[in-house]
C-alpha cells in the first residue's frame, strides 16, 4: 500500500492521526503528540503556526478521525488481499504451524498437510493486539523518559542563569576592587609628596637659618680678616653646606622608602 494522503498525517509525528484533536487556528494533531510538543515547549502553542491554544484540553476532531479510521482499514483490508507467490491466489488463510499467510491451495498442497488454519483478517487482529500489548509499556517509558528530559532541560538552563549570574557579580566585585586600589594608591602617593615637600621645606629652612647665622659671624670678623679671605670661607662653608644638604636629602628619600 503507498504512503498515507498529507491531510491525512499528523505534523509532529508525520504518521496516520491517531485520536486528532482540532486547535483554536484549525490545525490539527494527534492528542498524544500535542500533549509531548507542549510539555517539551513548556507552552500551549501551536507546533505549525505557533499561535497560543485558548484551551489546554483542545476538542476532538470527530471527522477527520472517522476519516483516518476508514483510511486504515482499507489499508488493512488491501494488505490482507495480497496474492500468493505460487499459486496468484489472495492470501486469505494464516497457517499455524509455518506462521506465515497462504492461500486456499498452499492449504490443500502437501506442504500443509495437517497443518492448522486461521482467518487471515483473525489472525492480523490478535497479533495487533499482542503488538499494542507490548508496545504499552514502551509508551509508558517514553513518557518518563520525555518528562525527564524536560525537566533536564530545565535544570540545565537554571545551571546557565546562574552561572551567567555569578559571573556579572565576580565581574563587579573585582571592579570594585580595582578602583579601591588605584584610589589608595593616589591616596598614598599624595601623603607621600606632601611628607617630602614639608621636610623639604623644613631643611631648607633650617639651612637658611643657619647660614645666617654664619653670615653674622663673619661678618664681625671683618674687621680683623681681610675681606678677601672672608670670602674664601663663606665660599668653602657654602659648598659644605651644599654637600651635607645633598646628603640629607638622599637619607630622607631612604627613610620614606
Amino acid at each position: 500500500p503507498g504512503p498515507p494522503p498529507e491531510d491525512l498525517c499528523c505534523q509532529v509525528c508525520q504518521e496516520v492521526f491517531r485520536d486528532p484533536v482540532i486547535l483554536s487556528c484549525s490545525h490539527s494533531f494527534c492528542k498524544d503528540c500535542l500533549k509531548r510538543w507542549w510539555r517539551k515547549k513548556q507552552i500551549c502553542e501551536c507546533p505549525v503556526c505557533k499561535n497560543i491554544s485558548s484551551k489546554d484540553d483542545p476538542p476532538l476532531n470527530q471527522a477527520l478521525k472517522n476519516l483516518c479510521e476508514s483510511f486504515l482499514q482499507e489499508r488493512d483490508q488491501r494488505a490482507s488481499e495480497a496474492l500468493c507467490s505460487l499459486h496468484s491466489e489472495k492470501l486469505k488463510l494464516f497457517c499455524l504451524d509455518h506462521q506465515q499467510p497462504v492461500c486456499v491451495v498452499c492449504r490443500d498442497s502437501e506442504k500443509h498437510t495437517n497443518h492448522r488454519f486461521r482467518p487471515i483478517d483473525e489472525v492480523a487482529q490478535q497479533h495487533k493486539k499482542k503488538l499494542q500489548e507490548t508496545l504499552e509499556p514502551l509508551k509508558k517509558k517514553l513518557k518518563v523518559c520525555e518528562e525527564v528530559q524536560v525537566k533536564f532541560d530545565q535544570t540545565a538552563e537554571h545551571i546557565k542563569v546562574q552561572a551567567r549570574h555569578t559571573e556579572r557579580q565576580i565581574k563587579e566585585q573585582f571592579k570594585k576592587l580595582h578602583q579601591f586600589l588605584a584610589d589608595e594608591e593616589e591616596a598614598r602617593l599624595a601623603a607621600l609628596r606632601e611628607e617630602e615637600e614639608q621636610k623639604s621645606g623644613m631643611m631648607k629652612e633650617k639651612m637658611e637659618a643657619l647660614i645666617e647665622a654664619v653670615k653674622l659671624q663673619l661678618s664681625s670678623c671683618c674687621l680683623v680678616v681681610p675681606k678677601l679671605f672672608v670670602s674664601l670661607l663663606v665660599s668653602l662653608f657654602l659648598s659644605v653646606s651644599a654637600v651635607h644638604l645633598f646628603t640629607w636629602k638622599i637619607i630622607s628619600l631612604f627613610l620614606t622608602e
